[in-house]
Formats: structure tokens, C-alpha cells, sequence
């Protein structure tokens, strides 16, 4: 088709059919014009396309260094830092089209770079070894041209940041280097738009962003360990005045308090927040993460709060400065997950707002948290959860058991797994966890019993150890499921039951993956039996095994099932 035939609208509906960033590659060298519509596509979320790949992520950071003004590139090659082989100005403004950015220490690791810029074929073997060797007045001069490419980085991303849908920040140097530009750029700009002009000149791009429309695009924002310093508390706050249409915040590793206020202002701010992630990767206690959960939950969060020494340098809209009026309507949070917390010590006035503003929540996750049973007086609130998905301690199985009881007859996804081994220890917390019992069946039995009493309209179901009887139960009443993702419990004769599960399977079963890591609690000809009268109801079941002998298999092909290769998607 000629280049007259195809709109590049039309090519675009084509490019994101395209899953393999090969192909999307081999679309630049089909002509001029598929290369011009390929490149805004493929430079729009670069560090996902690199994905872990350290080498990737540094040919990312050289390309965006091309970009740098003419200012820009006198000082780097002052500092003695090679870019003969960039032309002055690239063909293509590849900041412009940046929608995605990720910051962290693989994707901002200059030092590779620098070398890279005298000697292109370098591996990372060669560059470690070089620096093992360097004396003090080389290791001097390479941490200067660290910071100055840093530096100079930070003024070209810069430009990027008004069309920005998503961020991820970690802490690292480089962000260290960026957030200090950020915050001066504003400065600059608040005082004297002409400074600022000559600080982020860049010839492709002529015009410059207002401190207004920093992050104003933003969808997306997750971060990570970051510096309890001034620096970034002053950025956070930029945030909060800055962006207002959020849908995902995602906070993880935020132990300190000073930082958690800062976020409840980001969080405060939004006015069309779905979703809420908060994680540690240690198990902490709750109270850090305290005042995010107010800023959604309890009215004197919802008035942004400036410190005084920021309040000039980001003046805040008429509108924003007025408290939010809050209607008898809930938040838009859909989504909340929280991951290692130690929710003992969540305080009685938070459940009570949450349980007021928790009526729209869709997904609940709670993953590897200790004494979830804490939140027990919010289920009755959770009236249109859709997604519940728990991964906990069995001494909190009991809010599972209540949670059924509660009935969530809107439940169509169920992802319930526990372990019987102690929480790590928390050192933060004075609470002692309580004794773990052991496995006890009959607990179990009356948990899937709630489960198929109260939860009928489950579509995907992931569990434990379960019994034949529990299986059963699970066959006969919950009708509707589709996928289900469960482990036979081993100490139980399956044989007999084979039969009477085959006849009872439900007919809109899709697919069930049997996750045993050793060998299947039946035998060959136990699994014939069933196959036998799962084919007179439901012969397109897709089968799994996680673990299985070939005789297994080779039976399971007989029948004209398939077996599929992977254990199903329960993530939402």
C-alpha cells in the first residue's frame, strides 16, 4: 500500500498490534514515512522496551544525550566526554515523545556511558576492570564528568516531563542530580522566564515548559526508597500542586514519616485516583503509610498544605486551594493493595472512614500482610468487591472465614493462598504474633463451604491444598467458574472420588491447573475414570500440570484434551 493509501492513523492501529519491539524495528527500514509514524511509537515508553537489559537502558541514555543544546555539548566536550560521532542535531526530537519514564540505577548508570563515548565496543567486564585500576586524579575526573552528563541529562528529560503518563523514580544518583533541576527550573522560571531560557535552551525543541505543566499529564506514578531530604519532600509537594488526574499511585519501601505526609499531599490531590499500591520489602508496621490512608479516607487531608518556603514558588491554582467538597458519593479508589504491612496497629477512626468511603472498591489485595484480621469491620463496607486476592499466615485465615460470611455475592475472582510458616520478624512492632496452628481439616472444609455458600458468581478461582470433598463442593455449587488453580491435597485417596467429580464438573469450566509438585495423589487409571465423564460434559477442558509423568500426559492426550502450559493469569 503507498504511502497516499495509508493515513498514519491506520498505521498506528497496526503498530500496537505489534507485541515484538522487533518488529516494530524492522518498520523503521521499510521507508521514510513508516519510519517517521514508527519512532514517536516506539521512543514513547523506551526503559519498558529495554526492560532489565543494562546495555538497552545505556543506549537509551546515549540517544537522549545527543539531544542535548549546543551549550550543552561544548561542556561535555570540555569535560572531555566524546560526541564526535552525534550530529549536532538528530533527526528526530526523541524527548518529545516521551510518555513513559523509569528512573533507578540500571536505567541511569552514566559511568558505562562515559566509557561507551571513547570506546564503543567495551564490555562491562573491561569497564570494571578499568576502574578497579584508576588512580585517585582519574577516579576525580570521571566522577566529575559523572555529574556533569547527570546534569546535562537532567536538562534534556526535562522537556520530557509535560507529556509524561507515567513515572517511576528510585532512589539513585542520577535522581538526585534531576529532582534538584526540577525544583530549580520552576524557581527560575517563577522569577525570570529569560534565565530560564538560557538555562533550558534546546534548538530542537523552542519552546519550554511552564512549572504548571510539569507532570501535568501524569496517569501513572509509583516510587521507592527514596531520601528522606529536603530536596525531595520540596518535590513531592510540587506534585501535589501540580498533578491532579492520577489514576495509580504506587509507593513502596517509604519508611519515613516526613515522606508519608508529603505523599498524602500527592495522594490528597488527585481527583480521579483508582488505584492505591502500598509495599514493603519488609514486613513494617502500619503507621508509616498512616497518613496516605487518611488523605483518602478523612476530610482534613483533602486541603493541600504548602510549607511556607514553597508556597511562592509553587502558587496553587483558586480551585486548588480550597478544600474538596466532599459529597455523600465514595472516592473513584477501585483498586487497593497493600503488601508486607503489619496491620495491628491501624488506628479505629481510619477503619471508620474507610468503611464510610470503601463502598466502590472493585479489588482488594492484601499480600503477605500480618494480622489482617484488623480489617475485619471494613468487609460489610466491600459490598461491590469484585477481585479479592489474599496471600497471608494461616493464623488470619479467620478473616477469610468472616469475609465469606459477610457475603460478597459480587466475588468473580478469588486468589486465596496462605502459608503455614511464621511472618518475618518485625522489628519496628512491639505486637507478638500469635502461635501458628497446624493444618486442621475441618477449618478448611468449612472455609470452602462459606466459600461456595456465599460466593456463587465466581468466574476464577485460585487455592491451596483442597480435599476431594472440598473439591466436590467447589464442582456442584460454584457453576459459573472457569478457571480454577488448586493443589490435591496428598494424603487423600482421590481414586474414589474420581468419578463423582468427573460427573460433576461444571460445564463452564475452562481449564483447571493442578499445581503438585511431586506426584499426583491418584493413579493413571483414577485420572481415565475422570477424563471419561468429563468428556461426556465438558470436552473442551483445558488442562495443567505443574508436574505430571508422561503416562499422565499421554493418557490425557487419548482423550483429546489439551494440555495447556502455563498456570493462568490471577492478577488484576
Amino acid at each position: 500500500m503507498s504511502r497516499q493509501q495509508l493515513i498514519p492513523e491506520c498505521l498506528e492501529n497496526i503498530l500496537i498490534n505489534l507485541s515484538e519491539t522487533k518488529d516494530l524495528y524492522s518498520c523503521l527500514m521499510v521507508n521514510r514515512f513508516w519510519c517517521a509514524v514508527v519512532v514517536p511509537y516506539l521512543w514513547r515508553y523506551p526503559f519498558k522496551t529495554a526492560g532489565t537489559s543494562k546495555e538497552r537502558c545505556n543506549k537509551v541514555t546515549r540517544t537522549y544525550l545527543s539531544c542535548v543544546s549546543e551549550d550543552s555539548r561544548k561542556k561535555l566536550i570540555d569535560a572531555g566526554i566524546n560526541l564526535s560521532e552525534y550530529p549536532r542535531r538528530p533527526l528526530f526530537d526523541y524527548v518529545s515523545y516521551l510518555q513513559g519514564l523509569i528512573i533507578d540505577q540500571s536505567t541511569f548508570d552514566v559511568i558505562p556511558l562515559i566509557f561507551r563515548l571513547k570506546k564503543n565496543n567495551i564490555s562491562s567486564h573491561e569497564i570494571h576492570q578499568r576502574i578497579q585500576v584508576m588512580s585517585a586524579h582519574e577516579e576525580w575526573i570521571l566522577q566529575s564528568q559523572k555529574h556533569l552528563v547527570e546534569q546535562e541529562l537532567a536538562k534534556v528529560l526535562l522537556r520530557g516531563c509535560t507529556r509524561l503518563h507515567s513515572l517511576e523514580i528510585y532512589q539513585c544518583e542520577f535522581l538526585s542530580n534531576l529532582i534538584p533541576k526540577i525544583l530549580s527550573f520552576s524557581q527560575y522560571n517563577s522569577s525570570s522566564s529569560s534565565t530560564a531560557s538560557l538555562l533550558f535552551k534546546n534548538p530542537s525543541s523552542p519552546t519550554n515548559p511552564s512549572p504548571q505543566k510539569l507532570f501535568h499529564a501524569l496517569r501513572e506514578f509509583s516510587c521507592g526508597s527514596l531520601n528522606d531530604n529536603k530536596p525531595t519532600y520540596d518535590f513531592l509537594m510540587m506534585m501535589s500542586s501540580h498533578c491532579k488526574f492520577i489514576n495509580t499511585i504506587k509507593v513502596h519501601d517509604i519508611n519515613s514519616m516526613r515522606l508519608g505526609k508529603a505523599l498524602a499531599s500527592v495522594v490528597s490531590a488527585q481527583d480521579c485516583l483508582t488505584c492505591l499500591d502500598l509495599n514493603y520489602s519488609n514486613s513494617y508496621d502500619f503507621s508509616t503509610y498512616e497518613h496516605i490512608f487518611q488523605s483518602l479516607f478523612d476530610d482534613q487531608y483533602n486541603q493541600i498544605q504548602l510549607p511556607s518556603h514553597l508556597q511562592n514558588l509553587f502558587p496553587l491554582s483558586p480551585n486548588s486551594s480550597i478544600k474538596k467538597k466532599f459529597s455523600s458519593t465514595s472516592p473513584s479508589l477501585s483498586r487497593l493493595k497493600l503488601s508486607k504491612t503489619n496491620l495491628h496497629n491501624i488506628k479505629k477512626h481510619i477503619l471508620d472512614h474507610m468503611i464510610k468511603k470503601c463502598d466502590k472498591l472493585q479489588s482488594l489485595e492484601l499480600d503477605h500482610c500480618t494480622s489482617i484480621n484488623s480489617l475485619t469491620p471494613l468487609q460489610h463496607s466491600l459490598t461491590n468487591l469484585n477481585n479479592l486476592k489474599v496471600t497471608c499466615y494461616d493464623q488470619d485465615l479467620d478473616f477469610i472465614t468472616e469475609f465469606f460470611q459477610a457475603s460478597n455475592i459480587n466475588l468473580r475472582n478469588i486468589y486465596l493462598s496462605w502459608k503455614t510458616n511464621s511472618p518475618p520478624f518485625n522489628p519496628i512492632s512491639l505486637y507478638t504474633l500469635p502461635t501458628i496452628s497446624s493444618y486442621n481439616l475441618e477449618e478448611s472444609f468449612k472455609r470452602i463451604q462459606l466459600l461456595t455458600n456465599y460466593c456463587t458468581q465466581v468466574r476464577n478461582l485460585y487455592l491451596e491444598v483442597v480435599t476431594p470433598q472440598e473439591l466436590l463442593l467447589i464442582f456442584r455449587f460454584l457453576i459459573h467458574v472457569q478457571k480454577l488453580s488448586v493443589t490435591f491435597n496428598e494424603q487423600t485417596n482421590w481414586d474414589e472420588m474420581m468419578d463423582e467429580l468427573g460427573e460433576n464438573i461444571p460445564k463452564e469450566l475452562q481449564w483447571i491447573g493442578i499445581r503438585n509438585r511431586k506426584e499426583l495423589p491418584f493413579s493413571v487409571k483414577g485420572l481415565q475414570i475422570f477424563l471419561e465423564r468429563v468428556k461426556e460434559t465438558n470436552g473442551d477442558l483445558e488442562l495443567y500440570f505443574q508436574s505430571a509423568q508422561q503416562t499422565y500426559l499421554d493418557e490425557t492426550k487419548k482423550y483429546e484434551f489439551k494440555i495447556i502450559n502455563y498456570a493462568g493469569d490471577f492478577n488484576w
